[in-house]
């Protein structure tokens, strides 16, 4: 049994106080492992009972049953992804429904996993920045570049380069008016973190897109979005989901930034376009 695939398969039913020991299971599956009832039941805010009573309803068996059938479905699933994703190809008709589901699950859990006061906070610190820096390597880098060029488009001055070691030397200039973005789905990648490390000690806030709070990358910054993501296998087949979680997160911050940085809208679409009335060609 997948139990977390079961939990998400179930979620929009569930009551509030459910919710929240769904949510805990969701986040941090390895650490339920370690609790006791009446321990998980205190990190929710809930009662012993109300989470007796959500994994008797949604797996059948008592928590400590569901914790070792928990165990197991961990297990499987750093070993069975990359063949199961590989096995969505045997059907190519009915392979782009299965991915529009996955993306829609993986979109739904990065709203679960982060409050949206967070988005809030960090969109007023995009917005006033000085200069707003990226820092990310590998397929993180794809993502980062995506965001920067949408927070031009906007006006908001943003500086990327697509290279580890350049990276850090940018974060050698770095100031507390400006804003450092670090985007890394394990959270452990060396050019990044030390990158981070070096804006740090120019006091410049530090915002995470990572999977887990716990990571590294999740200690060091000041603000951390979450990506959750089944890419956990660490020679996993791409960078899949966890790539789509990342691009979410930086439409929702967009989307925000836009609202608050564009009062004119009209006169923001004629600029556009004159813009691009530039670029053509002389007849």
């Amino acid at each position: 049994m997948d139990m977390i695939y079961t939990i998400r398969s179930i979620y929009n039913t569930l009551p509030q106080s459910e919710k929240r020991v769904a949510d805990f299971i969701m986040k941090n599956p390895r650490k339920v492992l370690t609790l006791s009832v009446f321990e998980l039941a205190e990190l929710c805010n809930v009662s012993a009972p109300s989470v007796s009573r959500f994994v008797k309803k949604t797996f059948g068996v008592n928590f400590h049953e569901t914790k070792v059938e928990l165990a197991k479905s961990l297990s499987k699933i750093e070993k069975s992804h990359i063949t199961e994703l590989l096995s969505w190809a045997d059907d190519l008709s009915d392979m782009p429904s299965k991915i529009i589901n996955e993306i829609s699950l993986t979109c739904n859990d990065v709203i679960t996993a982060n409050p949206i006061d967070t988005f809030k906070d960090i969109i007023n610190l995009i917005k006033d920045a000085g200069t707003v820096y990226f820092f990310a390597v590998g397929s993180s880098a794809m993502v980062a570049m995506d965001f920067q060029n949408k927070l031009l488009k906007i006006g908001i001055k943003s500086v990327f380069i697509n290279d580890g070691n350049l990276n850090i030397l940018n974060s050698n200039v770095c100031t507390s008016k400006d804003v450092a973005i670090a985007i890394s789905f394990s959270g452990r990648s060396k050019e990044v973190n030390i990158a981070v490390n070096n804006a740090k000690k120019s006091n410049t806030p530090i915002v995470a897109i990572t999977q887990k709070i716990e990571s590294s990358l999740g200690q060091l910054a000041d603000y951390v979005l979450l990506t959750p993501s089944y890419e956990i296998n660490e020679n996993r087949l791409g960078a899949i989901f966890s790539r789509y979680g990342q691009l979410f997160i930086v439409d929702y911050l967009y989307m925000g930034l836009t609202k608050q940085v564009i009062k004119n809208t009209e006169q923001f679409s004629d600029n556009y376009h004159k813009f691009f009335e530039m670029l053509k060609e002389d007849k």
